[in-house]
């Protein structure tokens, strides 16, 4: 497989395998070359988007040995407004960038941040060499979280990446010491019936968090945290249900002006690259303002 990245798309050519003789071209767009159900209607409704052996071919035609097969895929989003906002690069290729982002930047525009965000960041970045992406977030920080964000250069690599395992930990300092001090916090997630807010709630989605103390202080803890779900302020609304809220978290405990934002830091993202299989790993040190805390406040455990 070839796959070409260009400004507003992305081609993927291959020559038909033996194993892929007999097979729908919308079956092996599907399991073997990682094209969503998405990506696939939008090739049916574009003339040309999908050739093999230079004639233009429907998606349900069975393939043949040896077949020149060439895809398409026209980026149908558009690229956020760039602005000048500093931006930490860790790692970037053509196919996704990781970054490091700072402590009160918004992921993605949305109706009260219309601007000013992350994604606005990108945007720049990308127009200063030459190129034009949507910015497609593959993991997300809350705005007062720091650390380590992965995002996608197009449709495709924003697909297989979301479709694979990507192992991320975080660091906390919490209000109260855990008890124990490592486990698990299994509690399904949803919105309050009374208030809409997002918690703890029976009927929601189910989440799961792992979690090591690593070191404490006077009624603090220095907590590892592993997320093995995903949902939306799960490591926030976790560790307030036992009582450990994160400290100067101003919606799920209380602001105390220590840290001075919600002390949660995204500091390590491990995944296989889309395309070449190599397993990546990133880390980040913990930013200054959680680092001055545990510096003066906190003790580490020498086991636990």
């Amino acid at each position: 497989m070839k796959i070409l990245l260009g400004v507003s798309r992305m081609e993927i050519r291959w020559t038909a395998s033996e194993e892929q003789q007999g097979q729908r071209l919308r079956q092996v767009l599907r399991q073997k070359y990682g094209l969503s159900r998405r990506q696939l209607i939008r090739l049916k409704q574009l003339t040309g988007a999908v050739i093999v052996n230079c004639l233009p071919a429907p998606l349900n035609q069975n393939l043949a040995f040896g077949d020149r097969v060439e895809i398409t895929l026209v980026e149908h989003l558009e690229q956020q407004p760039p602005e000048n906002i500093p931006l930490e690069v860790i790692y970037e290729d053509q196919y996704l960038i990781v970054v490091n982002k700072p402590a009160g930047l918004v992921s993605h525009p949305t109706k009260g941040y219309p601007d000013g965000t992350l994604a606005n960041a990108l945007s720049w970045h990308w127009q200063q060499q030459g190129e034009q992406h949507p910015a497609r977030l593959v993991t997300r920080l809350d705005k007062d979280t720091s650390g380590l964000v992965l995002a996608a250069k197009n449709a495709w690599t924003h697909y297989r990446l979301s479709e694979s395992e990507i192992v991320k930990k975080y660091y906390g300092i919490t209000r109260g010491i855990p008890v124990p001090l490592a486990g698990e916090i299994n509690l399904p997630i949803g919105r309050s019936v009374d208030s809409g807010r997002r918690g703890y709630n029976p009927a929601g989605k189910p989440a799961l968090t792992r979690y090591w103390t690593e070191g404490t202080g006077k009624n603090l803890a220095f907590v590892r945290l592993e997320p093995v779900t995903g949902r939306t302020h799960q490591l926030r609304i976790h560790m307030a249900h036992m009582g450990c809220p994160l400290l100067d978290d101003f919606m799920y405990g209380s602001e105390e002006g220590i840290v001075g934002r919600t002390a949660l830091h995204a500091s390590s993202l491990e995944f296989s690259h889309p395309v070449s299989k190599q397993e990546l790993h990133f880390s980040v040190d913990l930013p200054e303002d959680m680092k001055a805390v545990v510096r003066n406040k906190i003790i580490y455990l020498t086991s636990i």
